[in-house]
This record gives C-alpha cells, structure tokens and sequence, in this order.
C-alpha cells in the first residue's frame, strides 16, 4: 500500500531530532505521510518557517509507482523521482539522512542489502528504517501496483546490530521495527563483516604478503595528509570523503600507493569528479593519467595540478597504460568492464598493481574479485568501506622507493 502503521512516527520525530537533517531523501515515499511529519516537523515546528517560500529542509523522494504521485505529495517535496530506487540513486547526490518506509521487504534479501550499502553511499549521517519484522507479513500485488509484492522477510537479529536507536511495535502477532542507523557505525559493523567473509566460492581469503611487500598498514597510512590538496575539491560532500582519516575511504591509502614509486605513471580510469586522480598525485615525482567517458570533474582550478593529464576516451586504448606502476579501476560496478580490463592487462603482460574500488558492492563485484586468479589481497580494513582490493602482477620497476 502506499501507506504504513503509524504507531512508528513518534520514532521518526525522535530520529529527525537526533541527526536535525538539512536535506532528507525519502525512498518508497507513496502517499508522502513520513516526507509530511518531516517537512512539519523540521521547517514548521522547529524552523517556525510555515510558508513553503520559507522552507529549507531539501525533501526530495524516490517512487517506484508514478500513479501514487499526486498534487499533495508534489506541494510537499522538492524534487520526486520516479522509477526503481535500486537504479535512480546512483544519479543522486548525498543527503544528510535517508528514510526508507516499507522499503527493503520490496527486494530479495541479497538485492536489499545491496540497496543499503548503496543508501549509505548517499547518506552523510544516518538512515531512518522502517521495517515489518519477521515472516507474519506476506503481501502480493495491490493497489494495482506490482512492486507491492514483498520479496523478503528480515528479522530483529539481522537489523539490531546495525543501528544505535530501536523501537519495536506489535501488531496482533506480528512485529514491526523502526531503527536509526548512523553511517559510522553501519561501516564499522560492514568492515567487521567483510574481514570475517569467505571469497564467493566458500575459500577463506588467501593472504600473499602484499601488504607486507608495499608497507601498507594504518600506521604508514595514517601519516599522509591530503589537505593541501583539498583545496582543489570543490564538491563540499566529497571533500569531506576525501579529508577522511577514519579508514572508511580510500583516498589516504591512494596516495600512499602513489610515495612507493619515483618518476611513475600512475593510471586512474574512471575519472568521475577527480578525487582519486587527486589522491594518487600527491607524490609530485609520479605522472597521473586519469580517463573517462564525458568530463565529469568537479575541481577547483584543475590546471594548476601539473602531474595529472584529465582525458577522455577509452584508457585500453592509451599506449602508456600498460607501462604503468599503479592502475586504480573504479567504474561501472557490473563486473564487466572490470573484467575486461583485467583479461587485457593479464593477457598483455602487465607488470604493476591494479586496485579495485567497490569490490564488495554487488554479486557481479564480488564474483569478479572471487574470480581474479593472480596475488591478491582485500584492503578493505584500509580502503573504502565497500571494498578495496589489490592485485599484483608483478614489478619490474625499478624506480620503487
């Protein structure tokens, strides 16, 4: 249905009192009751702003079934996207906080979690969850609208560890939760997760000393400091991931990458806003060549960082690729280009490093990784919190530090 029990609002104001949002995304919105409560509650009662030419809270909302989407719903929020959520945040930008009524028992277990770790990927605080409990609550197509069906059931013990604030609720004898998840603690608890995982064929992960080979640890990690270069990101969002000293990004651990190496050409592909590219220059003796398909950077006079060549095209295509020391991939996420990349480099003989970025994102991502068959090692303790990898092809530079 487009709607929900209602015993979980005072949740909701408690939870919208805890991270004081300036911007919330509300994912599953329907008939816009929780977008409601949060507009009220933020710009009306505590902003004391009750004209919408007043309002501040950036309320934007994700509906898969554009039918429930009427005049009242469009009053109330800023911008409503229609369409799967699962697909339309990955063109969205970060929110301080992200709802999610009734959402996760809409996709299969696997595809729900997926959709968590993407959430958290656009949240700058916390997720507000709303969510039947158990396997009481089973649903088929309603309202006309397919996507009603639920595809899964989660359970108290999967969620609680998650989340720092909780309530519970009964209706008859089933049970319903709602739960704030702060994004701190929700990567924190992944990591641990991660560290403890078998690769996707049940193997425990095979260690090869690469870590011991390229000092790569928290403490050689720790100490650089990338704020001289933040100054040329000018997404305010990003350049908070990029400050990150937390070991939940990975920009630290690029740049370290990039101190083991003297007169190097280090390969970023997948630009996107330019961060990574930025990270890897800091060593100021290596040459940083980053591809992507359209220009896509978001930085604060680009010309004047001398040892990064932004271009566009196909990065296979570029003769010094496979002269490099150090390749950074982060692009698609399905698996497929990234296995194209590493056939090619295999099959050309490539001597160097190649890191990966998300190789815990999605199935396609971690078959990938399961799939790759030289030295390999998962940094995700030292990288991104949806996974790092590193692969060793070998090196016959010379020139390492």
């Amino acid at each position: 249905m487009p709607t929900s029990p209602y015993a979980h609002l005072y949740s909701l104001v408690a939870y919208l009192n805890t991270v004081r949002p300036k911007s919330i995304l509300d994912v599953g919105l329907g008939n816009g009751k929780l977008g409601f409560i949060a507009r009220d509650y933020l710009d009306v009662m505590l902003g004391e702003r009750y004209h919408k030419s007043q309002w501040k809270l950036q309320l934007d909302g994700i509906e898969v079934f554009g039918d429930y989407i009427q005049d009242h719903q469009r009053a109330i929020y800023n911008d409503i996207f229609i369409g799967d959520a699962f697909d339309v945040i990955d063109g969205l930008a970060q929110y301080d906080m992200i709802i999610m009524g009734d959402v996760l028992e809409h996709f299969d277990k696997q595809k729900g979690l997926e959709f968590m770790d993407k959430c958290f990927s656009h949240t700058q605080t916390a997720i507000g969850l709303f969510i039947p409990l158990g396997d009481g609550w089973s649903q088929g197509d309603i309202c006309g609208n397919p996507y009603e069906a639920h595809q899964s059931a989660w359970q108290l013990d999967e969620l609680l560890p998650l989340c720092s604030q909780h309530q519970l609720f009964e209706y008859g004898p089933r049970k319903y939760g709602a739960f704030l998840i702060h994004k701190e603690h929700y990567i924190d608890k992944r990591i641990e997760d991660l560290k403890n995982q078998s690769d996707v064929y049940g193997n425990k992960r095979r260690l090869h000393n690469i870590r011991n080979k390229y000092t790569l640890s928290k403490a050689s990690i720790s100490n650089i400091d990338l704020r001289p270069l933040s100054k040329h990101a000018a997404c305010e969002q990003y350049r908070g991931f990029f400050l990150d000293t937390g070991f939940t990004e990975h920009y630290q651990l690029l740049a370290h990458l990039g101190t083991l190496f003297q007169g190097a050409t280090i390969f970023d592909i997948g630009t996107l806003k330019g961060y990574s590219a930025l990270a890897l220059s800091y060593n100021n003796a290596n040459r940083v060549i980053s591809y992507d398909i359209a220009d896509y950077k978001e930085l604060i006079n680009p010309e004047r960082l001398a040892n990064i060549d932004y271009r566009i095209g196909n990065a296979l295509e570029a003769p010094e690729l496979l002269s490099s020391s150090i390749i950074l991939l982060d692009t698609e996420h399905d698996g497929t280009f990234e296995t194209q990349v590493y056939s090619f480099l295999k099959e050309n003989h490539f001597k160097g490093l190649l890191v990966l970025d998300d190789i815990h994102l999605n199935d396609p991502m971690r078959r990938f990784w399961g799939s790759i068959d030289m030295p390999k090692e998962d940094l995700t303790d030292i990288g991104h919190w949806s996974g790092t990898g590193i692969v060793d092809f070998g090196s016959n530079n010379p020139a390492i530090a």
